[in-house]
């Protein structure tokens, strides 16, 4: 498979930009034709109500692929650079290339997503693709495997079905990029296997993304805004508020609001309501019901193995070696925690790895601006939660055990795209470099003393 990308890759038929252009439109065709099957794949993979899969999944794809074509010519240029007077009368310019033949490997929580938003950016930068579509949300891995089927070439872009075994295998192959989305934990993985080959990689991980509510919140807003947030996908978010520390001048009254905000949002009874999702398979509902004996429970709490459901809670009176502390909860459970001294709480957040996601509820400035510098995070949301990481013109990625790498948007067409340093020089040219040397040490300083 691999020889044949490659053989594919080398003979030049992604490089113009009219077939990276066609792929796309083809691409945004068949999606068009397809939005029903996706949607219902989403619903039976994730219990994903119709109006939230389009616009965290389907939208944004969309999104992606108009930005892409309206930049494409731009981003492929080469861009001229100065050429020190030392090496007249050279030119200097760098030329964006391909990688070559790359991997992507998706994750389940938005499983179309986040395969097919990698996939425009290593189409953009005119690569050869693979793609590992999660085994965790079947329906919308065949559903990305007939859509690549229909319109691209088998040895310019495929998907590979498979389990965790198959993934092990394909990481250990030697690609020229590596583009993984999961936990922090298989992160590591892909990266150690990827290092036997010296195999460049993007990761895109999670963490525990914190939201603090100063005491100048408006309480309303910010409740919605987090409650939206949390509960978004069930909670299968990678930057989804993680835990919430209040200061404890509004803790009873933010609790109430975000109470009010969870029933205005699925009603009194979230098990019936259509706006609500599952949870992806039991093995982690199981894992989510172990966090509810870390504190007491305030809202929520009740699931049902049978369908998968696990209503929205919040929980409180968490013991510092509370797990829940400690592990992303990626689930529909919110601690909520209590702060009296702003560095305090910075110097409590400091000891958790960098997340991908930080949020700061308060209108000063100057504690935005604190809470910025002194907590770094892959993105930043201010009085506001996850849109920072939907946007095609917000590049998107965290920072250490969070991630490295970027992409959305022109961030996705670098992250895919060498940026080869080239200098051209004539056959005219100063010697003064070429032994016999003889005074040219002299001349030398005195050219870098006038010219530097």
């Amino acid at each position: 498979m691999l020889e044949s990308l490659r053989e594919f890759y080398c003979s030049g038929k992604t490089q113009p930009e009219s077939f990276r252009r066609d792929c796309l439109l083809k691409l945004r065709q068949e999606l068009f034709r397809r939005e029903d099957e996706i949607l219902h794949a989403l619903y039976q993979d994730l219990g994903k109500p119709a109006v939230e899969a389009y616009a965290s999944e389907l939208g944004f794809v969309f999104a992606e692929i108009r930005h892409v074509l309206k930049k494409l010519h731009s981003w492929m240029k080469k861009r001229r650079k100065k050429t020190p007077l030392m090496f007249w009368p050279a030119r200097s310019y760098i030329m964006p290339v391909p990688r070559g033949v790359v991997l992507i490997l998706g994750p389940w929580n938005y499983p179309f997503q986040l395969i097919m938003a990698p996939l425009i950016g290593a189409l953009s930068a005119g690569n050869c693709v693979v793609l590992k579509p999660s085994e965790h949300a079947p329906e919308t891995a065949k559903a990305v495997e007939t859509i690549v089927q229909n319109i691209f070439h088998p040895d310019h872009c495929r998907v590979v079905q498979g389990n965790e075994e198959t993934a092990k295998e394909l990481t250990g192959m030697k690609w020229d990029h590596i583009f993984f989305t999961g936990s922090t934990g298989v992160g590591r993985k892909v990266m150690m296997r990827a290092a036997e080959h010296l195999t460049p990689v993007t990761l895109e991980l999670g963490g525990k993304s914190p939201c603090v509510i100063f005491d100048d919140a408006n309480l309303h807003i910010s409740a919605e805004r987090i409650a939206w947030g949390k509960f978004l996908n069930t909670g299968q978010t990678c930057v989804a508020p993680d835990m919430v520390y209040c200061h404890e001048s509004i803790a009873d009254d933010f609790l109430i609001e975000l109470q009010k905000a969870i029933q205005r949002f699925f009603g009194p009874e979230p098990e019936k309501s259509t706006d609500y999702g599952r949870i992806v398979n039991a093995r982690h509902l199981e894992r989510l019901a172990g966090y509810l004996t870390d504190g007491h429970v305030v809202t929520g709490g009740r699931f049902d193995e049978k369908t998968l459901y696990f209503a929205p809670t919040i929980i409180k009176d968490i013991p510092q070696n509370g797990v829940v502390l400690k592990e992303e909860i990626f689930g529909p459970v919110l601690p909520f925690l209590i702060f009296d001294n702003t560095d305090d709480l910075i110097y409590r957040l400091q000891k958790y790895p960098p997340p991908l996601a930080l949020y700061i509820f308060t209108h000063n400035t100057s504690l935005q601006e604190k809470m910025m510098l002194e907590l770094p995070s892959g993105s930043v949301g201010i009085n506001e939660t996850i849109k920072q990481a939907a946007t095609t013109y917000l590049p998107f990625g965290g920072i250490g055990e969070s991630g490295m790498g970027m992409y959305h948007g022109r961030a996705s067409f670098d992250s895919f795209t060498q940026f080869r340093s080239i200098m051209s020089t004539g056959y005219r040219s100063v010697s003064l470099h070429f032994p016999p040397y003889g005074k040219s040490l002299q001349i030398l300083k005195r050219l870098y003393r006038l010219l530097y």
